[in-house]
């Protein structure tokens, strides 16, 4: 769906964001300047998820492991405690240095602080277990305070922001974007990172097309990245839809030249299924069907047939 598609191109920008400048990134989050190490990897060991962004920096002559987790998700403190508990354990086990962990929550609210110390206890009763994390918040800050405050490689999250959904905070933006010296590559990289996140904050798609041109985003890796995906999984999508239009047509020319005519309730029935195994099924029977008795008996199937269930997205 269009909505299932900008949230997984909203996932991308955060993670994109993060690879290009992991030290403003992480550094606004813990509230102090670090130096980035290198990246670790980002699947957790012996368990296959992978945690959004994972760095090895050095802090105060320290090495640390940075775990970065976006919250997308409207999910329970303790459920996502348990998911931060797991992914420390996992890199410490792992990387053998202590790990930080940092949760960058998207759902945050306007009163609550923009960066906070969390600490979750996990269990209901006797010996339980404690997590701690630090939390970023951008919705406890305004666009002008993210754009007089925050690091350069942070301005494209505005509509992230308590009041960024408006007109003037993405032109501001946007300009703010293009005065820096960069190259026009990576201008292009936080401008699609803009326009994905502003998309999946539902900012209306008239505002951004008003800021942005195709031929400028098309200067961006990422852009040009989730524009050919979403162009593939455009074209797959169109050869599935093809191919059951091919089968629903044979399933009624080979009824309608045994049977002589097809009734208004089968040929609406095949029409209306969307199950491709269903449908498959239905067109090898016609392909086999020889006389009138077993057309009529896979007219009869179809006609009997419960309608499928599309699962949505959610």
């Amino acid at each position: 769906s269009a909505t299932l598609c900008a949230m997984e191109s909203f996932d991308r920008s955060l993670k994109h964001l993060l690879a290009l400048a992991p030290d403003e990134v992480l550094g606004f989050g813990l509230g102090q300047q670090v130096q980035v190490i290198r990246a670790v990897s980002p699947t957790l060991p012996g368990r296959g998820r992978e945690v959004d962004g994972c760095y090895l920096i050095e802090s105060g002559g320290q090495a640390l492991v940075i775990h970065v987790e976006f919250h997308r998700r409207h999910q329970a403190q303790e459920a996502l405690a348990i998911d931060v508990a797991e992914a420390q354990l996992r890199l410490y086990r792992r990387e053998s240095v202590p790990v930080v962990s940092l949760v960058w929550d998207l759902y945050g609210r306007a009163d609550e602080p923009v960066t906070s110390e969390r600490e979750v206890v996990i269990g209901p009763s006797g010996p339980r277990l404690r997590c701690h994390f630090r939390r970023v918040n951008l919705r406890g800050m305004t666009w002008r305070e993210l754009l007089s405050g925050a690091p350069p490689s942070l301005w494209s999250l505005v509509a992230l922001t308590r009041d960024g959904q408006n007109q003037d905070a993405l032109r501001d933006t946007y300009d703010a974007i293009a005065r820096r010296s960069l190259p026009d590559s990576a201008k292009a990289d936080h401008l699609a990172v803009l326009w994905f996140v502003a998309e999946a904050e539902q900012v209306p798609i008239q505002w951004l097309l008003a800021l942005l041109s195709r031929e400028k985003l098309m200067q961006s890796t990422l852009y040009q990245q989730i524009f050919s995906e979403g162009e593939a999984r455009g074209e797959a999508r169109g050869e599935v839809r093809g191919r059951l239009k091919h089968e629903a047509d044979a399933i009624q020319r080979v009824l309608a030249a045994r049977l002589g005519f097809v009734d208004l309730d089968v040929r609406q029935r095949v029409r209306a299924e969307t199950d491709e195994l269903c449908l498959s099924e239905w067109y090898q029977e016609a392909l086999l069907c020889t006389d009138s008795e077993s057309a009529k008996r896979l007219a009869d199937k179809i006609r009997r047939a419960p309608v499928s269930v599309t699962p949505t997205a959610e």
